[in-house]
């Protein structure tokens, strides 16, 4: 069922300039395949798909090119611009992007920081980050800085 689902969100993808999970989650719906939002969320992950900028229809999504990296965002290649701020409230970190890049950030997170950190959930522009107990704030942005360049400057409450 996964494989011929994942199958499904390529060609929904390619087919058709899919603006938000919601759609997707939508078009999935009409073809047979009634998935949570979290599911949708970690199938868009596994297959790399990201969201691109189009002058006509705005972001979509849009599947990774021929030969392009699982490691898709290096240190070098990640723009802090596409994040607004970092904040932290006890064992958590909230991370706000401008609209369609929090699975991006996420994304990032995910595939290079293991220690300190149980998991994260992305929306379309704010990522909750599960910080384990004995994860220092400090630490943490330290790691993330290695990763998403300038983000120490984002921080709210310091």
């Amino acid at each position: 069922m996964k494989t011929s689902r994942l199958e499904a969100i390529k060609k929904l993808v390619s087919d058709n300039k899919v603006q938000n999970q919601e759609d997707l989650q939508l078009m999935l719906k009409e073809v047979g395949y009634d998935v949570t939002q979290a599911t949708l969320s970690r199938d868009l992950r596994e297959l790399h798909i990201v969201k691109v900028h189009d002058s006509r229809v705005g972001y979509h999504y849009e599947l990774p090119q021929e030969g392009a990296s699982a490691s898709f965002f290096r240190p070098s290649s990640f723009s802090i611009d596409s994040v607004k701020s970092i904040e932290f409230a006890s064992s958590h970190a909230v991370i706000k992007t401008y609209p369609g890049f929090a699975d991006a950030v996420a994304s990032v997170i995910d595939d290079n920081i293991r220690n300190g950190i149980m998991g994260t959930i992305a929306g379309d522009d704010t990522v909750l980050l599960i910080l384990r107990d004995n994860l220092r704030r400090e630490d943490l942005i330290t790691t993330i800085s290695f990763y998403i360049p300038g983000i120490e400057d984002k921080i709210i409450n310091k």
